[in-house]
């Protein structure tokens, strides 16, 4: 097997987190934020040897801090960043806000709606002409109908747990 990594600079995940903490999206202050990604000490004391971490060159930031930071912002920033720049898209999965037959009329409208909107902008994509009011839209309606595809797969996969067990 051929390894051909090459070393290369790559952006930082820690200004990511950094950004998402002082522009958190749940409205919560930088100094709540610190104890609940869990730096310990005075609420002063966390938030200092937090921001330390987060802005100082060659201080490290623990990775398992990562899921509490984005739960204490409520921020999927670092992940949005992670699948874009290994070529991919996180989509947040949504729960059955009403049980299961919502969640699959939605999939099913979802999929009708972005599939006819793909067709109608074929042309425009074949010509390499797409306006960023068409681009917001295709991407939209795009992260929708994978969303919805993403709850209809959790939600059979919930099922079939529920019938079976853990075992696949």
């Amino acid at each position: 097997m051929s390894h051909d990594f090459k070393p290369k600079d790559y952006p930082s995940l820690k200004a990511v987190v950094h950004k998402s903490v002082l522009h958190a999206p749940n409205g919560l202050d930088t100094h709540d934020i610190a104890p609940l990604a869990g730096y310990a000490g005075s609420r002063l004391s966390a938030y200092t040897v937090m921001m330390a971490e987060l802005t100082q060159e060659g201080r490290k930031c623990d990775l398992n801090r990562l899921l509490p930071f984005m739960d204490a912002t409520d921020c999927d920033a670092p992940l949005h960043f992670l699948a874009r720049h290994r070529d991919g898209v996180f989509v947040r999965v949504p729960r059955p806000a009403s049980g299961p037959g919502s969640l699959v009329d939605r999939l099913a409208a979802s999929i009708r709606e972005f599939g006819e909107y793909a067709a109608e902008t074929a042309t425009n994509i074949s010509d390499g002409n797409i306006p960023a009011r068409q681009l917001g839209r295709i991407e939209k309606e795009g992260f929708e109908a994978m969303a919805a595809i993403m709850g209809m797969i959790e939600l059979a996969r919930e099922t079939h747990e529920h019938q079976y067990g853990g075992g696949k």
